[in-house]
């Protein structure tokens, strides 16, 4: 082993070292001659009799005892010293340190230019042995040594492990000093590529001889550092000692298993939130696999082809009747899958402490956890919980002062949040199982001072409004502006108003919750109808007239019609451009049936019109028959045929999931018709209905992107299908989507400014898509 470039050893010491005077060569120091003294070198605490130095016969020191070399005093042992000792290879053992060889300590090698590739103790110059030995007796501690001296002294580690101890099963008990020893000089040497890479493969061998001895997999998992290769041989050991036993795979080591597997490479949430991602992936594992789960042992067996770096030593095979499962595609597939997970959950989050990285404990930094990690917050998060719960307390839900819930956001103004603020308070709600409204993400307006509606939610409950729940709550706000103008609105109205939607809708239980909560926030806070008529005047005429029957049920529902219903149930007619002329026949038809209704009605009575007298409200309403066919068959209203001999109503299914994609529909379109901003002027070109209804016959899937109507949703996601567009392509797009090019894309990035405080779309020429706040706006 060269010096590998390290000119200078022990430069600071030459001064101190004994100088040759006078003419003719340096005289050599004959073994048994005092040492010269070393500023840094320490007397070595004896720990029984020291060893003297052998004169014939070779023997192991061993570790912790003295011993004394040509007067130099060198602790520690784990070493060689004696006249004989034959290599493997049958040339003498390089290690060896021959106490009688000559050494010439005025002109010590601190340079290490004696030294060749495979040093030896006996072909040493005089001049390197010297340094040999002083390094030696100094602790074998210089970290500026010439690393072949290191080498030098590790042949005799490489010896005793693979010559001696297979012939002599009691030096194992040698196994953890010599370890201790290599793990100290990697260490100190270990910035040398070539002196790394022997002793991490020792190290191996040391770990894989002393797993016969010991059980590996009772202690803890090797720590997870981030050089991943090569897979610790403890981990390896301990992993083949479960499949084995048949035991399941704890928690821990599976975790250290998905670090270390070669095929799994570790993303950015692992190692900007690693203790976020290890309580996470601990829990998600035993949701998952309960105590753990059981690997199936292969063929392949554990084994370690060592090549010494020791010119006296070929190489050694060390080979345990252990499975070697680390890569095995079963277990690694399962790993790959919990982690994948826990990463994506852990994504936001993640994110978020990129753009403050001095937020972590914060509620900003808690809305953006998963669930299972909130217990691991104190503080702020427990107040809020325990706020929430002191209010609500057995109440499906409760009216609360908005400002008291802001205030739990100290970056938020007194008297309104901004939405991204909004937005992740209604995710930390979420995540302590509480729901609030109104909520910016499912299209309400931010908080702001007044009043807010809390209420339980379930894990299970949506973070965006699908089109059914956006068709609910958007004719909700006709509905309660119809029914309120009296005054009041009844139980009776509000079951009819939420049954109606729910059934017609078939809505999930979680949503019909929250359409509770927004119908008890609408009643409280009351509806705006101002600034309307221009959004209004965006919808087709069929779009109205749907709009239009569906407020005329409402307002029956209780049977009586009050003048004020009338007056309100008129402005609304008159906002829809719909003729009021009509109101009274629909009301008529609505509780008397069709075979009573007529087109007009004559003006209002000066007092309450009243249709029924009053009473106990009917179960139900019967249907009336229907009439018979010219021929055939009867035939339903919705012109289906009813079979000879069956009774009651058949309804079409084709024909109700039609209804239901045109209410969705629509009503997606009218869910910005009660933002609190000023109505946009009426463009033609922009007109969502404009576009052509896809010829589906099913309502879309897709979420609206909060901030966003469907068309605009629409756009953006399309956009998300590349990173870059042409103007022309982009343009192309936009027409195809219904929209002005300029005025959509003023919009998205609007949005996306308040969400993730950039622009989604950027650039002059092409387009270009922000990656980051585009995942912010579509997760």
């Amino acid at each position: 082993m060269g010096s590998g470039g390290c000119v200078g050893f022990f430069d600071r010491f030459r001064r101190s070292a004994p100088q040759h005077q006078g003419p003719g060569p340096a005289t050599g120091v004959v073994a048994g001659q005092p040492a010269p003294a070393w500023p840094h070198a320490t007397t070595p605490r004896q720990v029984g009799p020291p060893v003297p130095a052998a004169s014939q016969q070779a023997i192991w020191v061993p570790a912790g005892q003295p011993t004394t070399v040509a007067g130099y005093p060198i602790p520690g042992g784990l070493l060689y010293v004696g006249k004989h000792l034959t290599a493997p290879n049958g040339r003498a053992e390089p290690a060896l340190i021959d106490p009688m060889l000559r050494i010439d300590r005025n002109r010590p090698d601190w340079d290490g230019s004696g030294l060749d590739y495979w040093p030896s103790y006996a072909t040493l110059p005089a001049s390197s042995r010297a340094a040999y030995l002083t390094w030696l007796a100094d602790g074998r501690r210089y970290g500026a040594v010439p690393i072949g001296y290191v080498f030098l002294f590790f042949y005799g580690l490489e010896r005793r492990v693979l010559v001696d101890m297979p012939n002599d099963r009691a030096l194992r008990r040698e196994l953890p000093a010599i370890a201790a020893e290599v793990r100290r000089l990697l260490a100190i040497y270990g910035a040398n590529s070539s002196f790394r890479s022997y002793a991490s493969r020792l190290l191996e061998v040391l770990e894989l001889i002393g797993a016969a001895e010991s059980d590996v997999s009772e202690g803890q998992p090797p720590e997870l550092v981030p050089d991943r290769w090569p897979i610790p041989m403890q981990l390896r050991l301990a992993l083949g000692k479960f499949a084995a036993s048949g035991t399941p795979v704890p928690a821990a080591w599976a975790r250290a298993w998905a670090w270390y597997l070669p095929s799994l490479y570790p993303r950015t949430p692992q190692t900007r939130c690693p203790e976020e991602f290890d309580h996470l992936f601990v829990r998600r594992y035993a949701e998952r696999f309960k105590d753990g789960f059981r690997v199936r042992p292969g063929k392949a067996r554990i084994e370690v082809t060592y090549r010494a770096a020791s010119a006296g030593i070929a190489s050694a095979n060390v080979r345990l009747d252990l499975p070697d499962v680390v890569e095995l595609a079963g277990p690694a597939r399962k790993l790959t899958e919990l982690v994948d997970a826990v990463t994506d959950d852990l994504d936001a989050y993640s994110r978020w402490l990129g753009r403050n990285p001095d937020g972590r404990g914060s509620l900003a930094a808690a809305a953006v956890l998963p669930a299972e990690l909130l217990d691991q917050q104190a503080g702020q998060v427990d107040a809020l919980r325990a706020w929430c719960d002191a209010r609500l307390a057995d109440e499906t839900h409760v009216v609360v002062d908005a400002a008291d819930l802001i205030a739990f956001w100290p970056t938020a103004q007194p008297e309104k949040m901004t939405k991204a603020e909004a937005v992740s308070l209604a995710q930390l709600l979420g995540r302590i199982g509480v729901g609030v409204e109104p909520d910016v993400r499912l299209g309400g307006s931010t908080l702001s001072a007044g009043s807010a509606v809390l209420f339980r939610t379930t894990a299970d409950a949506p973070h965006t409004a699908t089109p059914a729940y956006t068709a609910a709550a958007t004719l909700l706000h006709l509905a309660v502006a119809v029914s309120a103008s009296d005054g009041t609105i009844s139980d009776h109205e509000q079951h009819h108003l939420t049954a109606h939607l729910q059934a017609a809708l078939h809505l999930t239980a979680p949503e019909r919750t929250r359409l509770q909560a927004h119908l008890r926030w609408l009643a409280v806070t009351g509806v705006k109808l101002t600034g309307l008529k221009k959004r209004l005047d965006l919808l087709r005429a069929d779009q109205r007239e749907t709009i239009g029957d569906f407020l005329i049920t409402v307002a029956a529902a209780d049977g009586v019609i009050s003048p004020e219903e009338v007056t309100s149930l008129t402005k609304i007619y008159k906002l829809l451009g719909l003729d009021p002329n009509l109101i009274y026949g629909r009301l008529h038809q609505q509780v008397t049936g069709p075979a009573a209704s007529s087109a007009a009605a004559p003006p209002p009575a000066a007092g309450p019109v009243v249709v029924r007298p009053a009473g106990p409200a009917p179960a139900g309403y019967t249907l009336p028959p229907a009439p018979p066919a010219a021929h055939g068959s009867p035939t339903q209203g919705n012109g289906q045929r009813v079979p000879p001999g069956a009774s009651g109503v058949v309804l079409d299914e084709d024909v109700i999931a039609a209804k239901l994609a045109e209410t969705a529909a629509v009503s997606a379109l009218l869910s910005t018709i009660f933002t609190d901003e000023e109505a946009p002027a009426p463009q033609p070109a922009t007109m969502p209905a404009a576009r052509p209804a896809e010829p589906t016959g099913q309502p879309t899937t897709q979420a609206l992107v909060p901030g966003l109507d469907a068309v605009h949703s629409e756009l953006l996601r399309s956009l998300a299908a590349q990173p870059r567009w042409t103007r022309a392509a982009y343009e192309d797009l936009a027409e195809r989507h219904g929209v002005m090019p300029a005025g959509a894309l003023d919009l998205i990035n609007e949005v996306a400014m308040d969400a993730a405080g950039e622009p989604v779309v950027e650039g002059d020429d092409d387009i270009v898509i922000n990656d980051y706040a585009l995942q912010e706006l579509v997760r």
